[in-house]
Order: structure tokens, then sequence, then C-alpha cells
């Protein structure tokens, strides 16, 4: 009788086992217009995308480190006002090499296939230039989809904003997710990869406020080209 039992229970497992593989199979992030469907891993191995409900598959890999800060709820006057105000105070930089701000356009609200709104500036450049971190920080995560192509997640030194880069040639050979970040650091190359078009080097740069919950990839997204405009003077 006690054998009886043991076989049954380790049927049991070996069938919940079998219903799992598809789910870790098909996880991927949302990444280039991030959305609350996708819920990323913590873990920093390589290779691991983390679970999601169902969304348009593209093959992901990504490594993340979860976020050692207690994001802040933005206070005083309106979210939108006091957002851009604290951005301000960061004292960004334009986020890739030589890019002047004159040259790039605001494109925060421009519709994108789907139904989606951009809610991101491109800066164009020569493939291969350097991208540089906007601000000081640290990585946050680094991953590769269909969509954002070679893309990286970084926060600012106080946890209160994420920042996007995606459409990288790749990398910076030793980026890493935990890794402290200096404004004006190269973190990686303009490219094309993901759904840019090839023909357009450029780099998507989106910035959003950290929010409560820590779901940095879905985050309500700040126009940063104010800001930028106002630094390139």
């Amino acid at each position: 009788m006690p054998c009886q039992i043991v076989s049954k229970l380790m049927r049991r497992v070996a069938l919940l086992s079998v219903l799992c593989l598809p789910f870790a199979a098909c996880a991927r992030p949302v990444l280039y217009y991030p959305t609350p469907e996708s819920v990323p891993s913590t873990s920093a191995k390589a290779g691991n995308a983390p679970p999601k409900t169902p969304a348009p598959r593209t093959s992901t890999t990504s490594t993340a480190v979860p976020s050692t800060k207690t994001p802040l709820l933005m206070i005083g006057g309106s979210s939108g006002t006091s957002d851009m105000e604290y951005l301000r105070g960061r004292q960004i930089i334009v986020p890739v090499a030589g890019a002047s701000m004159g040259k790039v356009e605001d494109t925060f609200d421009e519709a994108r296939e789907g139904g989606r709104v951009h809610r991101a500036i491109d800066i164009l450049a020569p493939r291969g230039t350097p991208i540089l971190s906007a601000d000081d920080g640290r990585i946050i995560r680094m991953t590769t989809s269909g969509l954002g192509g070679i893309a990286m997640y970084t926060e600012d030194s106080e946890g209160r904003i994420v920042y996007y880069y995606a459409h990288m040639e790749r990398f910076r050979d030793d980026m890493h997710p935990g890794r402290a970040l200096a404004k004006g650091d190269t973190i990686g190359f303009v490219g094309t990869t993901g759904n840019a078009p090839k023909d357009t080097p450029h780099l998507h740069f989106q910035v959003m406020r950290m929010p409560a919950d820590g779901r940095y990839w879905a985050g309500d997204p700040i126009n940063p080209y104010p800001v930028l405009v106002g630094s390139d003077r």
C-alpha cells in the first residue's frame, strides 16, 4: 500500500512538470512599449526570460537584477509637473555621442503601428556611435527582443526614474546588471536591432517614472525632449 501511494504522488509531480514547460518556453518580456502584461524575473542569469501572460511571440534573452531602492511617489502639484521638474533637476545629457537635439524631432506623442503611441524619442546617428548613460545610476536589465532589439533598462541614483535604451548594435563588453553608471559612460552602440528600420540606425530613448510597485518596465512615460533640448543649448 505505501508503495502505491508513493507511485501515485510521483506520477502527479511528473504531470505538473510537463504542464509547466510550455509557459517557461514561451515567456518573454514586453519591452519596446512596456505594459503590465509581463512580469520580469529577478534572476541575473543570462538567457532566463521572465514568466508572463500571453503576448506576441519573439525570441528574447535577458538578464536582470531587482531594484535595491524603494520607489518614491512624485509629490507636489500634478504628477506630470513634478516628474518633469525632477527630471530637469537630474540634468540628464543627450544619450548619443555627438548628437545635437537641434536635429531630433519630438515624436513622443506620435502614433505607431498596432494602435500604439511612441512615448519616446528617436535619436539618429551613424551605426556604431557610442550610446551614453543619460544620468548617474545603475543598470537594471539587459535584454534582447524582436521589438526593442538589444536594449537596456537603467535607473537614476535615487531609484525614481527609469531609462530605456533600445535598438543597440551591441552592449559595451563590460556592462552587466547591477553595474553602477556615471553620467556619460558608454553603455552600448547605435544600431538597428529589433523592429528598427535596417537603413536607419538610431537610439530609441524612453524615460519612465519608477512605479511604487517596482514594475520598472511599466512606469508612466515622461517626455525627455523638452529637458534634453534645454541641456543642448
